[in-house]
């Protein structure tokens, strides 16, 4: 009896406790944090995780990124999806992002004939502390406002704090070198600050510190995620770039490359030393794609899926429910309004000496009006373009009942005076050769309309000093005047049958006042008068002209029309220019008028370009004295004679160059090179110089183009059918 009843009373407590097993939860899913590593464009191997990620229902609790992975990092936690970022990718031009200017053809002709000639990129600000240069190549305004599109910042400001997801981004402060981590404010500019590579992009300013990319301190940042979510698993993705070989470092750029390379793998192996064998850790194999190859992304992306995969079997441990994960991902990925907010006031940020009600009134939006983010963005690139100010950003913001858009510029903080420079040089190898080095010093905003002052002086082949006051008359600044003064000497060749017979120095003085209208993006139009003194003096050689003086009393006007895409090597567009001069009063000699005019294209046909051009000049009335014939000759105007050897009056010019491209623009570098071949012909009519040139006269070559820092550079050959060829080298801008 005693064992049976014993064994009853096994059984019952079996029975108890069996349903109390039964009912034990399921084992709670551990937290995990989401590391996403810096590496430039090697950063969208991000995407291809996060899409296997997607696939396989793996919620993370917190993530950290650093440089690209900041990006990818901030737009997930801020609810983009992976095949959002995707199509963005895809629909962006990488090659223009990294040139913060708009277009060239979306650019007023007066900037886009300042860059023309002196060089951009070596503008330097001139204060009471004496020169000061930019802190980066580019200031990163495009790749700001492309953030903004990302995260839809055009339906509010997006603060890290306020995201459904715990978010940190790292970046370094460039003065004391400490490394900083963004948990809070406001989030694109927090993705900006911590891609800021040094010297290449500037940096920005945030909560006192002066920030750069997060990568010199630390490149896949496993210890944020440990102490912001307590993540008890770490998926973490290494896009960094492999140190080079010794065969690879060669030179200054590849030090200085290998150099940051060393610095960010010393932060990593720390980093790595942290992880566990509970932890998931790729570095996807991407090969050659470095971290300026922004066009593979893509292919980078499909790289990080395939080593995603290879680890799915650990990253499935981590999966829920398809009903968990649909509840997760509507969490963070928070329902945009269906259209964007109607702006009740846009207010502009205090400035220094840009005149906000300008700027406010260069910006399309209305209030009352829906936001249209597009139009907002281009209306900001365009006032940037005008290069006022160091960034130029907007945010959207709700107050009461009021939904304020608020611009707010940063201007330049080595402006507003500005000192650039330019040069060209010139040669055949023979004894034809240039070389000018000028300057110009422009001081900006000097009253509310935009008035500037700019000086320009030039030394070498060709003197010249010349100071004009540009004043527009109205905030849009379509109308302006323009009074100017300037004395040049140029030195001029007089030729017979090939041979140098003579140089003579033209000293010219001239002084006007123009009254004209910007042609909005397209060009600019105006007339004036000028009163000048020109004359033409022999140095040396035969006297093949009598020495001439003049003064005359001219009437001026002009149009020009600019839309090539690119100065120097344009892949499309077209380019016009009309001129005439009326001298009313000439003090020796009778009165006299000229006209000249020329217009070109570009046209891209599969890796060709196409270059059409077309040039004419004609006295209309009157003897044309030596200081106002048309020259001939020289790279692109008959390009197997010398600069000016023809001298005319009247004359039709037709070229055709045929372009195809070795080199894309490189981003940041913005490099290419070109092959081309010329072909040119003029009609000339009674030329003052080589008199047996006239009729028709044929020139044929090929040559190398390139940017460079310099300006464009041109190597080439060009030959005529009766006449020894020429090679030619011009670097420098015209």
């Amino acid at each position: 009896m005693l064992r049976l009843a014993t064994a009853a009373a096994l059984a019952c407590a079996l029975l108890a406790t069996a349903p109390a097993h039964a009912q034990q939860p399921a084992p709670a899913r551990p937290s995990v944090g989401l590391v996403l590593g810096g590496g430039g464009a090697r950063g969208g191997a991000h995407l291809g995780v996060l899409e296997v990620l997607e696939e396989l229902r793996v919620p993370v609790d917190c993530i950290a990124g650093t440089s690209m992975g900041a990006l990818v990092g901030g737009a997930f936690a801020a609810g983009v999806t992976p095949a959002e970022m995707r199509e963005k990718i895809a629909a962006t031009d990488w090659k223009s992002m990294f040139d913060d200017s708009a277009s060239r053809e979306l650019q007023n002709l007066r900037r886009r004939t300042l860059d023309d000639r002196f060089f951009s990129g070596l503008e330097f600000g001139v204060t009471e502390d004496g020169l000061r240069y930019r802190e980066g190549a580019i200031a990163g305004e495009k790749i700001k406002l492309f953030f903004g599109d990302l995260v839809r910042a055009d339906l509010g400001e997006r603060n890290i704090d306020q995201l459904p997801l715990p978010l940190t981004l790292i970046a370094t402060d460039i003065v004391s070198g400490e490394r900083i981590a963004m948990r809070s404010g406001n989030l694109t500019s927090a993705m900006r600050a911590s891609m800021s590579v040094p010297g290449a992009i500037a940096p920005v300013t945030r909560d006192g510190h002066k920030l750069v990319d997060g990568g010199l301190v630390d490149n896949v940042p496993i210890q944020e995620v440990r102490d912001r979510c307590n993540a008890q698993v770490v998926i973490a993705i290494n896009v960094g770039s492999p140190l080079l070989t010794g065969t690879q470092v060669l030179g200054a750029v590849s030090v200085v490359s290998q150099m940051v390379n060393l610095l960010t793998e010393q932060n990593v192996s720390r980093s790595l030393a942290l992880l566990t064998p509970r932890d998931i850790y790729m570095r996807p194999e991407l090969g050659d794609i470095t971290a300026m190859d922004f066009a593979k992304q893509l292919d980078a992306a499909a790289i990080g899926r395939a080593a995603a995969l290879a680890q799915a079997d650990k990253l499935r441990t981590l999966s829920v429910s398809p009903e968990e994960y649909a509840a997760w991902r509507a969490r963070i990925r928070a329902s945009p309004p269906p259209q964007p907010p109607v702006i009740d006031q846009v207010v502009v940020a205090d400035t220094r000496y840009v005149n906000p009600h300008e700027l406010r009134t260069n910006v399309a939006q209305q209030e009352g009006e829906r936001l249209d983010s597009k139009r907002l963005a281009e209306d900001l690139l365009l006032i940037y373009s005008r290069g006022d100010l160091q960034t130029l950003d907007y945010s959207v913001l709700s107050e009461r009942d009021k939904t304020i858009l608020r611009l707010v510029p940063v201007e330049k903080g080595w402006g507003p005076n500005y000192l650039r420079f330019g040069l060209n040089l010139a040669t055949d190898f023979r004894f034809d050769s240039a070389f000018n080095l000028r300057a110009l010093y422009r001081r900006t905003w000097l009253n509310a309309y935009g008035g500037e002052w700019l000086t320009t002086g030039q030394v070498g082949t060709d003197q010249v000093f010349a100071t004009e006051f540009y004043q527009p008359v109205d905030l849009r600044q379509i109308w302006f005047v323009r009074p100017y003064v300037a004395a040049e000497s140029h030195k001029r060749n007089l030729y017979f049958n090939g041979e140098r017979l003579a140089e003579y120095r033209v000293p010219d003085y001239y002084g006007g006042f123009d009254i004209g209208a910007n042609l909005g993006i397209y060009g600019q139009a105006r007339v004036g008068w000028q009163e000048r003194k020109a004359s033409a003096h022999l140095e040396t050689g035969a006297p093949v002209l009598p020495d001439a003086q003049a003064r005359t009393s001219a009437f001026i006007a002009d149009v020009a029309i600019d839309q090539f895409d690119m100065a120097f090597f344009p892949s499309r567009g077209y380019k016009a220019d009309i001129n005439y001069y009326d001298a009313r009063r000439v003090s020796s000699g009778e009165p006299f008028a000229k006209l000249q005019g020329n217009a070109q294209g570009a046209l891209t046909l599969g890796g060709i370009v196409l270059r059409p051009y077309l040039e004419a000049g004609k006295n209309t009335s009157g003897q044309l004295q030596l200081p106002d014939l048309f020259p001939l000759g020289g790279l692109g105007r008959l390009s197997a004679f010398a600069p000016g050897q023809i001298l005319t009056e009247e004359y039709i010019l037709g070229a055709l160059r045929v372009e195809y491209r070795l080199l894309e623009p490189i981003p940041l570098i913005g490099l290419s090179v070109v092959a081309g071949v010329n072909l040119e012909r003029a009609h000339v009519k009674n030329p003052v110089t080589e008199p047996t040139l006239k009729g028709n006269i044929d020139s044929y070559g090929f040559y190398l183009g390139a940017t460079s820092a310099l300006g464009p550079l041109y190597l080439g050959w060009s030959g005529t059918q009766d006449r020894r060829g020429r090679l030619f080298l011009f670097i420098g801008t015209p």
